[in-house]
């Protein structure tokens, strides 16, 4: 479903850059998700050696835990805010996704590049705030992780070209289907759980595990 309205909206681009007015959307959605990546791509590279020494750093750990605690305080915060702000409403009320938003979510999605900090949850709590709702933050922040991982993915590759060979790349594609094909159902019941229930279950996970390693690194 959602890779094909990734697609439908491709053609749809295509058809607008052309001439065809009426086909906007399609062109709306895909300038949407290229000025929500670039903050992070152009950031990601430019600051590529110190996020490589901080992974490696003896207080990665620490790192992990407090970015895990935090992060779920801030997503039960906005969550709560947002459930509070929303409750005198029959259905959820959603602003429109334009340019200046996917440019901020593009800003935020760059906390990611901190170890422990999840590109999704970055991306869905900023939009969160803006007031997009629950099921469309959810999207829009799967639509964005396609280029981005897509990016990382062939970054690596590159890399590491020195060992790939006949039998690696088998093993890489046959890898690359599965979980294609895994992240098809996991995004589906993600959406579908969205319909019924808040992110709280989430923020709340993050705390607890947040606590659990900051706790274990400061007793090592």
């Amino acid at each position: 479903m959602y890779y094909k309205k990734f697609i439908l909206h491709g053609k749809e681009a295509y058809t607008y850059l052309k001439g065809d007015l009426s086909a906007k959307v399609g062109f709306d959605f895909y300038r949407n998700i290229l000025t929500g990546i670039f903050p992070i791509v152009l950031l990601g590279f430019g600051l590529k050696g110190i996020l490589d020494q901080i992974k490696s750093s003896d207080f990665l750990l620490l790192i992990l835990g407090m970015a895990w605690l935090l992060g779920g305080l801030v997503m039960v915060a906005v969550e709560a805010w947002r459930i509070k702000k929303e409750k005198d409403h029959i259905e959820e009320t959603s602003h429109h996704l334009g340019f200046k938003e996917a440019l901020l979510i593009g800003i935020f999605q760059c906390f990611a590049l901190i170890p422990g900090v999840s590109r999704s949850a970055a991306t869905i709590i900023t939009a969160r705030v803006l007031g997009i709702s629950k099921k469309d933050s959810a999207e829009f922040s799967f639509f964005l992780a396609l280029p981005v991982l897509t990016l990382a993915g062939f970054y690596k590759l590159y890399k590491h070209r020195a060992i790939l060979n006949q039998e690696t790349i088998g093993i890489l594609v046959f890898g690359s289907f599965v979980s294609f094909v895994i992240c098809y159902f996991i995004i589906r019941l993600f959406i579908a759980f969205l319909r019924r229930r808040s992110f709280l279950a989430f923020g709340v996970y993050r705390i607890i595990l947040g606590i659990l390693v900051t706790l274990y690194f400061l007793n090592y």
